[in-house]
């Protein structure tokens, strides 16, 4: 046998040795841990949680406080402005006895008939900030006197019309008013919806925001 097959041979047994040597680091090698069933829902109910867990709380006034410094901002923004609606939503998870105080940052939504623009405004405490403004086709709210109920009133009325035994049975909620007109005949109304996000359960109610009367419950 020449000196080259000699040279090729030994080559040839070094990667037969290092090819083994390779198989046996990888098959020996540790396997990645695969997350249990446990840990997997575990995992999904953290995350879960976490989706629903109460939002930090904000300091605000009424809605019928906060108009003042609405309207003044409106009309710095437009002369001609007039109220047509009036929304806020409460922190995520908010207690009784946050909601019952009905106060929170509002926006007010302005129409302004000149222009034909809408313009948004929102009040944290004693101050206003012009948030946007667009074209629009706004509506109005006829009489902004017949505004008797304030949210902390309005709000009353939603808790003992079924929004305590909501918050009891359900939990963590987030809750939203509004203040507008009804189209068809003028009425001044708010509307109070409390969701349920953990499993998208929720309660709306309706009230005369002049008279106080409960107008529609579901």
């Amino acid at each position: 046998m020449s000196r080259l097959e000699w040279a090729l041979g030994i080559i040839l047994v070094l990667l037969l040795i290092v090819v083994i040597g390779l198989s046996v680091m990888f098959w020996f090698q540790p396997k990645p841990l695969q997350p249990s069933p446990v840990d997997t829902a575990a995992t999904a109910v953290a995350q879960r949680a976490q989706q629903i867990a109460p939002t930090s709380v904000y300091e605000g006034r009424t809605a019928k406080i906060s108009y003042a410094a609405a309207l003044e901002t409106a009309v710095a923004w437009q002369a001609d402005a007039q109220l047509s609606a009036v929304n806020a939503t409460w922190p995520q998870g908010s207690d009784r006895q946050t909601l019952l105080a009905g106060e929170t940052t509002w926006n007010y939504i302005f129409f302004s008939p000149s222009q034909g623009a809408n313009a948004t405004i929102a009040v944290t405490e004693d101050t206003a900030a012009l948030v946007s403004s667009a074209a629009a086709a706004g509506a109005l709210i006829p009489d902004v006197t017949a505004w008797e109920l304030d949210s902390k009133d309005a709000m009353a009325l939603f808790l003992e019309a079924g929004g305590d035994e909501f918050l009891e049975t359900e939990g963590i909620s987030t809750l939203t008013m509004i203040l507008n007109s009804n189209e068809e005949n003028g009425r001044l109304e708010w509307l109070i919806l409390l969701f349920a996000p953990a499993n998208g359960r929720a309660l709306t109610v309706k009230i005369d925001a002049t008279s106080g009367q409960i107008i529609a419950s579901q």
